[in-house]
């Protein structure tokens, strides 16, 4: 699966810190993310110009590193979506039926 649009949809509501962005992740989809699977992902995608980072103090005193979706991280979330889309749509005509499957034949 690829994570990548996961962690630009999970930041577009606003900053989160890794730890937060796992938790997210498990509370809305159920997945098993370890922080040792994400922070490679953020430092990545922070590389490529997708996320911006700044480091914010803790009410524990505690510094955090917040992730933030760029401009580019918006329309590449943009983009993630719209080909999810498609893919949807192509495996649910292929497996429901629709317009590739002829009236009156059966799939091979």
């Amino acid at each position: 699966m690829e994570l990548r649009p996961l962690v630009l949809a999970i930041l577009e509501s606003r900053p989160l810190y890794g730890y937060e962005i796992v938790q997210r992740a498990r509370r809305r989809a159920n997945l098993k993310w370890e922080e040792g699977t994400l922070y490679p992902l953020l430092h990545r995608l922070e590389r490529d110009g997708l996320l911006a980072s700044e480091w914010r103090k803790a009410p524990s005193g505690k510094d955090r590193k917040y992730y933030s979706l760029t401009r580019k991280g918006k329309t590449a979330l943009a983009k993630d979506r719209a080909e999810w889309k498609e893919q949807v749509r192509v495996v649910s005509e292929i497996l429901l039926g629709g317009r590739h499957a002829k009236p009156g034949r059966s799939a091979p």
